[in-house]
Order: structure tokens, then sequence, then C-alpha cells
């Protein structure tokens, strides 16, 4: 069994300290942006008359998704015992409410009338997911901090019960949003019953790939002592989400290809030339899924940590394109109001394939609401123990365990601990 001990970081080192000065101009450029973006209207970021969701919502499903997977995966030692991944618990639960923070704000920012927030929560539409959203996303928040309270007080027993509750509200969240898109019925290239499958899968796959590497870069950068072997174990997790996600992607485009209403979309993101067709084989299935099955099935490299965190990295870029894909092509293409003619209006664009490209002032706001994640991070565990001193996995080691170093073979009975102090902490 592993045993934590858990401290806040100095953070008085000259790197900390430009990091946090840079996140936070880049988090109040954000502010300067959508208050811009407020007055002068949607146009300054690229959106038009067709395409009403950009890339603020591509960030909006990604966010929500990093989120559940991350608190699912906190909930691993809590909830089944593995007592070996509670060092990524509490670091693993502020990211949860830290992204789904993000998201609400990504959302919210790209709002025409954000002074209706309040609006969904006395005006109930039971039908409306979205709706119901306003509820679920706020119960979610509220479940993680105080998930993440419990586990800084060290009660088990609440620990317990609480992760059970977050896994059954995470697994509801991204349900939740792959239902806002899996049944729009008008919209050919989102209607499908595997969406909100799809959507808790990818979650489970980007947050333990995203969680390893910010767990390695935390470590690495306030040199704290982590054992090589919890990478290993999570990248044999992750690789069969990875392939598990893939299989959900490939069926569900096949079974569009046979569906008369739904050919004309498949053919349009799978081989007509266009963005999306890249986005589609090189993005999300090259990089985002078959480089890192390889790496973590090949021998030379499913061993080295380099290579597992290096997989780990391609996966989030790949579902970010998963992401791409399931909120802007279903926009592009004309709705066929009068199936077997065809009309194009020039005022609207109706009837016609729309092009869309996010304009600067939609990437400050992109860049400030990913700053806030990363500000608020070094913030917190600079004022809560959350990373713990030393993370040492404590138990029988066979030899197909054994880690490699980049620089070479580990030795068989070493405890493949990362060499440094806790004494000068900054990030990397």
């Amino acid at each position: 069994m592993a045993k934590y001990f858990f401290a806040p970081i100095e953070g008085k080192s000259s790197k900390y300290h430009w990091a946090v000065v840079i996140l936070s101009l880049l988090v109040f450029s954000w502010f300067i942006a959508t208050a811009i973006r407020f007055k002068l209207g949607f146009w300054i970021t690229g959106l038009n008359h067709s395409i009403t969701w950009g890339g603020s919502e591509v960030l909006f499903v990604l966010f929500v998704g990093l989120s559940a997977g991350s608190l699912l995966i906190s909930a691993l030692g809590s909830i089944f015992g593995q007592t070996e991944y509670k060092v990524l618990s509490r670091v693993a639960a502020l990211n949860s409410v830290l992204f789904m923070s993000a998201a609400l704000m990504m959302l919210i920012s790209s709002w025409g009338r954000p002074d209706r927030i309040l609006l969904p929560f006395y005006n109930i539409n039971p039908r409306s997911m979205l709706s119901l959203n306003a509820f679920v996303y706020s119960s979610y928040i509220a479940v993680g901090i105080i998930y993440l309270w419990a586990q800084l007080k060290n009660s088990e027993k609440w620990s317990r019960v609480l992760a059970i509750a977050a896994v059954c509200t995470a697994i509801f969240v991204h349900s939740g949003t792959g239902f806002i898109f899996g049944v729009i019925n008008g919209r050919e290239m989102y209607f499908s019953s595997l969406t909100p499958l799809a959507f808790v899968i990818a979650a489970l796959s980007s947050g333990t790939a995203l969680a390893m590497i910010i767990l390695h870069y935390s470590f690495k950068a306030t040199h704290r002592k982590i054992d090589k072997r919890f990478f290993l174990q999570l990248s044999r997790v992750m690789l069969g989400l990875i392939m598990f996600v893939m299989f959900i992607v490939s069926i569900e485009h096949l079974i569009h290809m046979y569906a008369p209403e739904h050919y004309e979309g498949e053919k349009y993101v799978l081989f007509s030339g266009s963005f999306f067709t890249y986005v589609f084989w090189i993005q999300l299935y090259l990089i985002g899924f078959l480089s890192p099955i390889f790496i973590l099935l090949y021998p030379r490299t499913r061993s080295r940590l380099g290579w597992i965190l290096f997989a780990s990295g391609l996966h989030v870029f790949g579902i970010v394109g998963e992401r791409i894909l399931f909120i802007l092509p279903g926009q592009f293409l004309h709705i066929p109001l009068l199936p077997g003619y065809e009309f194009s209006s020039a005022a609207y664009g109706d009837g016609a394939t729309i092009n869309y490209f996010p304009m600067f002032t939609a990437w400050v706001q992109y860049i400030g609401v990913i700053a806030f994640v990363a500000l608020a991070y070094l913030l917190l565990i600079k004022w809560l123990p959350l990373l713990p001193q030393e993370a040492k996995l404590i138990k029988p080691k066979p030899p197909e365990d054994l880690l490699i170093e980049e620089s070479g073979e580990v030795a068989e009975g070493d405890t493949n601990i990362v060499a440094g102090s806790a004494e000068a902490e900054a990030p990397a």
C-alpha cells in the first residue's frame, strides 16, 4: 500500500513569479476581448448567420470532457480501493473543477446576453437539455469542490461517498453534453445515439492522458519524487480507452455511411478534401488514435516515460480534432429544407457550404481561458496541500513492469524514483 504526505509547494522562484505574471496578463486579455465582443457583436470573432457555434463551443465541449475525465480518474482510489492512485486524486479533483469553470467561462463569454445567466434556473424546460444543464453543471462543480475538501480533510468515509457521487455526476454531465448534439435531428452530422457514449469514453481517455502530463511536469518542476511505474500503469489504462473510443467513432461514421440522409455529410467530412478531411484522417486517426496505440504497444517505446508522455500529448491533440468534428461540420453543410430541390440565397447562404475561421478576438479569448486554468492551478498548489512530497509505488515489481529511462535501462530492484528535492520549486 502506498501512503502519501501532501504539502503545498514553496513557489518562491523567479520562474514561478514570472509564470504567474504572464498568465495573469493573458487572463486580463480575456476580459478585454470579451468586453469588445459584447460591444461590437459576434462578427468580430468570425461567426456569421450560419455558423453560430464556433471555437468557443469546441473548447467548451473539450473542457467539459477533460473535467469529467479528471474527476473519474480522481475517484479511482476512493471507490475501488486502488490506493496507489491517490497520488492523482487531489490534483485530478482540482483540475475537474478548474476545467468545468473554464468551460462555463468559455460558454458564457460566447453568449449575446450573459446577463440572462440566471434565466435557466427559474424558467425550466424539462424537455431541453440546455435548460437542465444549468442545474447539472452547477451541481457538478459543487460536488467536485466538496469532494476535494473531503480529501484535504483526509476523511476516508466522506471521500468514498463523494467519489461515488462525483463519478455519477461526471458521467451524467458528459452524457448530457453529448445528448445536446445527438438529438439534433435537423442537422445530419449531429443526430446519433452513439454520441453520448463516445463523449464519455473520449473524456476518460483524454482525461487520463492529460492527468499524466500534468502530474509529471508538476513533480518535475517542483523537484519532488515520483515513481515512474504510475505512468506505466496509467498508460495501459489509456491504451484500452483509446482503442475503445476509436472503435466507437469508427462505428458511428460507418453506420452514417449506410444511411442516405447522412451520406452527404460523411462524404464531405471523409473524402471531400476539405479542412475536416485532414482533421479526421490526420489529426484524429493518425495522430490521436493510431500513433499513441503504436507507441504504447511497441516494445521499445511502451515502457519509456518520454514516449508515454508523447503519446498522451498526441491523444489530447487528437481529441481536440474530435471535438472540432462534433461541432463544426454539422453547421457547414446546408440544411435540405426541400428534399429533391436545390435553391440558394445570396443574403443568408442557404444551399451553400459555409466557411468559418476564428478571428483575432476569438483567439485572445481562447488563450485567456486556458491561461486561467494554468494560473489557478499554480496558485492553488502553492496555497493548498495538493501534491505529495514523494510518490512511491510500494508493491511487488515483476520484470515486465520495469520502466526504462531515456538514458538507459533501470537495474532490477531499483525503486525507479525521480531524483530531486522539494527545496527549489518552479514551473518547468
